[in-house]
Formats: structure tokens, C-alpha cells, sequence
């Protein structure tokens, strides 16, 4: 009884867990990493800026300590983890190594400005990422499936003959059905109109002309007369206009491309060797498109 109360001791448990780790240390034949580790000025800066962005304002004397006190065991953990192996074969550390390396690899890319004719020519190859969408003013009259039926269609057609083709000369919308949406949008986007609408209104108002009433146009609702205002085509804007979003484009455009060129040129140092397996995973594609056990890139 005595000896399993022993056991039970919590500073047994912490003895025999000092004891297995002072073993595995003598079998793995590694010392301590030890050394001078250095706080150096830039390093501190950067711990205070770093709280700063945080808390958005400069840390007390204690907890500039604190700042300290927590980077020097971060450096002592990474030294004695290394040196113990600790670093050999984790994912986790992996990717982070890898996401330091592409950071590294963008910022590098990010140091220079572009150029009037860079954003230029950026702007000219990649038109659609910058084109403004088509907008649209118009009226409506709606005409309610639920409440007319069959005679829907033939109601808005009598209207439509009724008031002609002229612009809107009286309040005819109050000759339709109440809908809860309005019965005059201004300068709307196209995809704004098929999110109120549907993609079937969005699309019967292609043919429309500009200045006189149409129709009928079906909806998820039911019919429309409509009288479209204005239309204004889609269009890719003058670079001044957009200056700062295609600078942005550009850059991003620019660091994934650096990334991307790092890893051809460190890849051509390597010969890659995918070893043939069985089962499902044989018949899926590699990541890098390779078919044969042997591949040049990743």
C-alpha cells in the first residue's frame, strides 16, 4: 500500500519524467545548443513597434520586460529544439519554414515601384479584372402571376398598347401590382438588377431599347412593362482613374510571380523521384501533372 501511495506522488512523477528526459539526452548524444544569444537594438525596436500596431500604444517598462523575457526563451527553445532534433520531420514547422521563404521571396519583389509603363501595359493585358460593369436606369410596371393567372401576359400587353411606346408621360406603375421593390432603380449594376429580379429579367433587358416602354419582361414574379432611362456599356477605366488598384494588382501579380520563380530555380538543383504506389493514389494525378515515377519539378 505504501509503495502504490509512492506512486502517487506528483513529485515522483515529475522525478521519473527529469530522469527519462536526462536519458534520452545522453542517449541522442547532444548537448545543450547554449551560447550568446543577443537582444539587439534593431530586435528591440521591432519588439516595440510590434506592441504598438497591437495596442496602439508604447508598452510600460514592465512590459518591455515582459517583451524581452519572452524573446529570450523563444531563441532558447529554438536553439535547444534544433539541437535536439525536435524540427525533423514536423508539418508544422514545415510550412512555417516554407511561408518564411515565400514571404521573403514577395517582400524582395515589392521593393520597387512600378513604372507609368508597367501599370500601363498591366492595365491593357488584364482588362477584365478592371472593367466597370454595365449600368442601367429604368421603370416598371409589374403585373402579379399570382393574383392575374393566366391573364398576366394579355393585361400587360393591353397597358403596353394603352400607353404606347413613348416616354413615361403618367404614374403607370400604379396601374400594375404591389411589389415589394421599387418601381424606379437608378444607375444600378447588372448584377445587382439579377439579384433583385433573376437571371431571366437580367437577360430580357438586353434587347431593350433606351427611351420607350417594353415588354412584357418575365420575372420570378411574374410580367414587367419597362422603360429603360439610361444604359451605360461596360468599360475599362483610364489608368488614372484606377491608378492605386492597378498598382495593387500589379504588385500581387508580381510577388506570386517571384514566388513562383524562386521555386524553378531552387527545383532545377534537385532531381525528384516519386516512388510508384498501389491502390487508388496510382491512378490520381500528382501535384505537378507528373505520370511517370520520375519528375524534373515539383
Amino acid at each position: 500500500m505504501r509503495f502504490k501511495r509512492w506512486l502517487s506522488e506528483p513529485l515522483v512523477h515529475f522525478l521519473l519524467l527529469g530522469g527519462l528526459i536526462f536519458m534520452a539526452w545522453e542517449y541522442l548524444g547532444d548537448e545543450p545548443a547554449g551560447g550568446e544569444i543577443v537582444v539587439s537594438r534593431g530586435q528591440q525596436e521591432n519588439l516595440v513597434q510590434t506592441f504598438e500596431r497591437t495596442w496602439k500604444r508604447p508598452p510600460t517598462g514592465e512590459e518591455f520586460q515582459g517583451l524581452l523575457d519572452d524573446y529570450v526563451r523563444q531563441e532558447i527553445a529554438y536553439r535547444e529544439g534544433t539541437a535536439m532534433g525536435l524540427d525533423e520531420d514536423d508539418i508544422v514547422i514545415r510550412r512555417r519554414l516554407r511561408q518564411k521563404l515565400e514571404l521573403l521571396a514577395a517582400d524582395v519583389a515589392g521593393l520597387d515601384a512600378p513604372t507609368e509603363e508597367q501599370l500601363q501595359t498591366y492595365l491593357e493585358t488584364h482588362p477584365d479584372d478592371f472593367r466597370l460593369a454595365p449600368r442601367l436606369s429604368f421603370r416598371h410596371v409589374f403585373f402579379s402571376r399570382d393574383q392575374r393567372g393566366d391573364a398576366t401576359e394579355q393585361d400587360a400587353l393591353t397597358l403596353l398598347q394603352r400607353i404606347g411606346t413613348d416616354g413615361p408621360q403618367g404614374d403607370f406603375e400604379n396601374q400594375g401590382d404591389p411589389l415589394p421593390l421599387p418601381f424606379r432603380l437608378e444607375d444600378v449594376r447588372e448584377g445587382e438588377i439579377e439579384r433583385l429580379f433573376g437571371k431571366v429579367f437580367a437577360a430580357g433587358l438586353q434587347g431593350i431599347p433606351v427611351g420607350q416602354w417594353s415588354g412584357p419582361v418575365r420575372s420570378g414574379y411574374g410580367m414587367h412593362l419597362v422603360f429603360i432611362e439610361d444604359r451605360s456599356q461596360g468599360r475599362v477605366p483610364a489608368l488614372d482613374d484606377i491608378r492605386e488598384a492597378v498598382q495593387r494588382e500589379w504588385l500581387s501579380a508580381r510577388r506570386r510571380d517571384a514566388v513562383s520563380g524562386l521555386y524553378d530555380r531552387l527545383a532545377a538543383q534537385y532531381t525528384i523521384r516519386v516512388e510508384p504506389v498501389d491502390g487508388p493514389a496510382a491512378t490520381a494525378p500528382s501535384e505537378g501533372g507528373a505520370e511517370s515515377s520520375d519528375a524534373g519539378r515539383p
